[in-house]
């Protein structure tokens, strides 16, 4: 099981939308993918789910509950408990509401217990996605400590390039005090605008600025109407637009990634 961590202190970079469209892309080449929504917003459960199957969340796996059973403490639900099938074939998900927010203000101790439901109840996955908060807090050093790999999406501007110093700081803090095993998988240009004249010198500086986080990857994912449209239809772009010049550069991106972890392209035909 590969836990990924798709993470940036800095907001409005796509982290849902690559979170969506690359476990997405991993389901449908037959790997057994969970998404876990870790960001209070929900923006990634409501692009997959109706309201009412998100009753259960990753709030009642991680927050201790306010009720008491008699003088005993009600204990979090087990991530089994949340799990919540997508409308894509070997995806599931775990959804978020705003009550996650709560979460910054539980005891330290508790940004411990995603790492261990993970390890406990999603053994039967090949491959976790963590949705992570546009900022430095207890959820994103939960997700941390959970993942064995760290995605970047960068925006291909100045701003997009905020936050990734402060990223990389907590990272090695996370490696040297919790988890060693973490690994940057890289970063990767998302909302790419080619007919900007910045747009070239963006990238540059991204792969300058990438000595602080790693690999580069070598697909840039463009601003396509597409890819905003997909999300009101609850299907990934790849089968939304399948002949769209979009799903061209998942599946490539798809492909890096799996390369990256080691992976076969597509399992199905690894397992034939």
């Amino acid at each position: 099981m590969k836990v990924i961590a798709i993470a940036n202190q800095k907001g409005g970079v796509g982290k849902t939308t690559v979170t969506r469209e690359l476990s997405a892309c991993c389901a449908i080449r037959g790997y057994q993918v969970l998404v876990l929504d870790a960001d209070p917003q929900g923006n990634l459960s409501s692009s997959w789910l109706a309201p009412e199957l998100c009753e259960v969340t990753l709030a009642h796996v991680l927050l201790e509950p306010e009720n008491r059973i008699g003088s005993v403490k009600a204990e979090p639900l087990p991530l089994d408990d949340a799990i919540v099938e997508s409308p894509v074939e070997n995806l599931d998900i775990v959804p978020a509401d705003i009550r996650l927010a709560r979460f910054e203000m539980q005891p330290d101790y508790l940004t411990h217990r995603l790492r261990n439901q993970i390890r406990d109840h999603a053994a039967g996955y090949d491959m976790v996605f963590i949705d992570c908060p546009p900022q430095l807090g207890k959820l994103l050093t939960a997700a941390l400590y959970a993942a064995d790999y760290v995605l970047v999406p960068c925006a291909a501007d100045a701003m997009g390039l905020q936050g990734l110093s402060d990223l990389s700081y907590t990272i090695e803090q996370v490696r040297k005090n919790v988890n060693a095993e973490l690994r940057m998988l890289g970063a990767m240009i998302n909302l790419y605008k080619p007919q900007r004249n910045l747009s070239a010198e963006s990238r540059s500086a991204v792969e300058a600025a990438i000595g602080l986080v790693g690999h580069v990857f070598d697909t840039n994912l463009h601003d396509y109407s597409k890819i905003a449209e997909a999300p009101s239809q609850k299907l990934p772009v790849v089968l939304y637009a399948p002949s769209h010049r979009a799903t061209d550069q998942l599946w490539a991106l798809t492909e890096e990634v799996l390369d990256r972890l080691d992976l076969s392209r597509n399992k199905l035909t690894a397992v034939k």
